[in-house]
C-alpha cells in the first residue's frame, strides 16, 4: 500500500470518530433534558 491510501484512510477513520464523538454528546444532553435530568458535576 502506498502512503496516500493509508492517510486517506486514517484521514477517514479520524473523521467517522470526530462525528460519532460529537452525536454522542448531543444525544446525551437531548437524552438528559426529555427525562429532566439534571447534571452531576
Amino acid at each position: 500500500m502506498d502512503i496516500s491510501k493509508i492517510v486517506l484512510i486514517f484521514g477517514i477513520s479520524l473523521l467517522i470518530y470526530i462525528a460519532f464523538l460529537f452525536l454522542g454528546f448531543s444525544l446525551k444532553n437531548k437524552n438528559l433534558k426529555a427525562q429532566n435530568l439534571k447534571k452531576e458535576e
